[in-house]
């Protein structure tokens, strides 16, 4: 009967796997309220087979004003928490950072940012409209030795209709990150088509679960992908894998 299986649950390629993605750091931004919800989420998270975590909460100028300080803060906090549960999940700390024109300044200093690994940036833009200062942000954060990586794009609706734009920010060597639950209709149809476009057309490097409630971990788990894409996925799973390795050396140096 497997012969005629055309879809995996999703589920099934996690197994070890790393998030970089996630709002699990406690009471931060809009994600994980407290420490009991953030061990709420790991629990899922061991459960569903994930074995590390790069917490990334928002770092937005005008809703979340973290700092490097907030945010290793929160994280060893949960790290502590971690340790008094019988939860085996690594976790380590970075931000999604919206470029906003507060982000443009700090993309000039290196101290005020957290790197996933490697100086890999994680990035976000507004829902309703892109950054005036995306190219601009850019190309500082690459002046700077930084390599951008941009949470979600098929999530921009601006985009769905101006596809040519992701293969332009490729060739300016911008990284692209899934959502996973983009592989599903969780978010809409058009975003799903888009996901998968740009999953067939191998633009995608990274992945990221962008999980904020419990209620996105279980969708998660009954997402089923089709099997022609199974290999793509395995590879940008095991990209995660190497940044989180090469953020445990970073942060063991620093």
């Amino acid at each position: 009967m497997n012969l005629f299986k055309r879809k995996t649950l999703l589920k099934d390629l996690l197994v070890g796997a790393t998030d970089i993605h996630n709002h699990v750091l406690p009471g931060i931004d809009d994600g994980a309220q407290d420490i009991e919800q953030s061990i709420s989420l790991l629990a899922k998270y061991e459960e569903i087979g994930f074995k590390k975590v790069i917490g990334t909460p928002h770092t937005m100028s005008d809703y979340y004003p973290n700092t490097v300080e907030t945010i290793t803060s929160a994280h060893a906090k949960l790290n502590e928490a971690i340790h008094n549960s019988n939860i085996n999940i690594e976790l380590s700390c970075s931000s999604e950072y919206m470029i906003d024109y507060d982000f443009e300044e700090k993309a000039d200093k290196p101290s005020e940012l957290i790197p996933l690994a490697n100086n890999h940036i994680l990035v976000e833009m507004s829902y309703l409209r892109s950054s005036d200062n995306f190219d601009k942000t850019i190309y500082k954060l690459q002046l700077n030795g930084f390599i951008p990586v941009l949470a979600h794009p098929e999530r921009y609706g601006y985009y769905h209709d101006s596809y040519e734009a992701f293969p332009i920010m490729k060739s300016k060597g911008v990284k692209l990150q899934l959502n996973a639950l983009s592989l599903s209709d969780y978010y809409g149809d058009k975003i799903n088509k888009t996901a998968i476009r740009l999953l067939q057309d191998g633009m995608y490097d990274y992945f990221g679960t962008d999980t904020h409630k419990l209620r996105h971990l279980n969708h998660l788990e009954k997402i089923k992908v089709r099997n022609k894409h199974t290999e793509t996925l395995k590879q940008i799973i095991a990209n995660n894998d190497q940044l989180f390795d090469s953020k445990k050396k970073y942060d063991a140096v620093s």
